[in-house]
């Protein structure tokens, strides 16, 4: 039986207005997500820019949406359960939760009290296994320094 760990995750939630496609890895060797929110552009990140750390409950996986420098930032998270693929080619459906974080800054008023509030999102997705067409295309090409005669 094949032990595939997916590397694709495509989720949006249940009203349709957040949509998040996240690749643990892409053809560039980081990882990528894309946030849509509602009617307003799709937001890219990439590398560094997307923060995960596995949990017991899952991996969770963070970006900044917005940053101020005294008044705090807003951060989105989505929370990624453990799963394992029978096949490279299979999909499998899953429910999850993603959280919008407001974060107080140094001059936010009240200075005192909660620092984060949160807004939860249900959502709905897929992960797969996706072989990047770069990889793919690499894998075919003869080894540099081998000879292939």
């Amino acid at each position: 039986m094949a032990n595939i760990q997916p590397n694709r995750f495509e989720l949006q939630s249940n009203d349709g207005r957040t949509k998040v496609d996240y690749e643990t890895t892409s053809f560039i060797g980081q990882p990528i997500l894309n946030l849509s929110q509602g009617p307003g552009p799709i937001r890219h990140f990439v590398g560094s820019q997307i923060r995960s750390v596995n949990t017991e409950i899952g991996t969770l996986v963070s970006v900044t949406t917005q940053m101020t420098i005294d008044a705090g930032s807003t951060s989105f998270s989505i929370l990624i359960p453990a799963i394992t693929l029978a096949a490279l080619t299979s999909h499998q459906a899953f429910t999850t939760e993603a959280v919008v974080t407001h974060h107080t800054g140094p001059i936010s008023v009240p200075p005192s009290g909660v620092h984060e509030t949160y807004q939860f999102i249900p959502m709905k997705g897929n992960a797969s296994f996706v072989l990047d067409a770069l990889e793919s295309v690499m894998a075919g090409a003869p080894k540099v320094g081998k000879s292939t005669a």
